[in-house]
């Protein structure tokens, strides 16, 4: 008989626990304090920075005479736009980008014979056409990294001349999710063009690394 007296109370308590597990205060307790807005759907990407090009090699064959040159140059800015479309973990682009360096020395080297030359307003710049993907490394958290790549068009602008080639990229990079609708990114990237020949001078790949920050905004 003692039981079934205590019965009653036991599922009166049952309900009373139920009743707070279910009420809102405890519902926002547990919940994800660091929710993760679903990022899917079309983006429009912005970014700015600065490019370090790699120092160039070039030779030609002047009235049979072999030269090579070596040209240093120095960094410069950096800018990127596109558009682009997240299907989840993996994201494709199209984007524009442009890198502007300058020619601070060349030396030359013919019959034996080396000279070198400073060079007080030479300017080379790329501007490229890029299609990429890139892998969404999940964290479960606003977080994100990411890696992925691209090949395109790049056209090579070199002192007096220009030549369109293929051009690549590779990136890494960390996103910050700040909405739904924006997240904002630092981004590290290797891009280059494929070797290139100006005036008839053949020149190595023109390879630079790239640093930006930047922002998408999603529709």
């Amino acid at each position: 008989m003692q039981r079934l007296h205590s019965l009653p109370v036991m599922a009166a308590g049952l309900l009373a626990t139920t009743a707070l597990l279910a009420s809102p205060g405890h519902a926002e307790e547990t919940a994800k304090p660091d929710s993760v807005p679903d990022t899917k759907g079309f983006y429009a990407t912005l970014g700015v920075g600065a490019s370090w090009p790699q120092d160039v090699n070039g030779n030609a064959n002047v009235l049979g005479v072999p030269l090579n040159s070596s040209y240093k140059l120095g960094g410069g800015f950096a800018g990127e736009v596109g558009a682009g479309y997240d299907f989840g973990p993996v994201r494709t682009e199209l984007t524009y980008s442009y890198t502007n360096a300058t020619l601070n020395n060349v030396t030359a080297t013919a019959l034996g014979v080396s000279g070198s030359s400073s060079i007080s307003n030479g300017n080379v710049n790329t501007n490229s056409v890029l299609v990429s993907a890139y892998l969404d490394i999940p964290t479960n958290s606003r977080w994100v990294p990411y890696l992925g790549g691209g090949v395109g068009y790049t056209n090579v602008g070199w002192a007096a001349g220009s030549q369109g080639v293929l051009g690549y990229q590779g990136k890494v990079g960390l996103s910050y999710l700040a909405s739904k609708f924006t997240d904002i990114f630092a981004e590290g990237t290797y891009q280059g063009p494929s070797g290139f020949t100006v005036n008839e001078m053949n020149y190595d790949p023109l390879g630079k690394w790239r640093a930006q920050v930047g922002a998408r905004l999603r529709f």
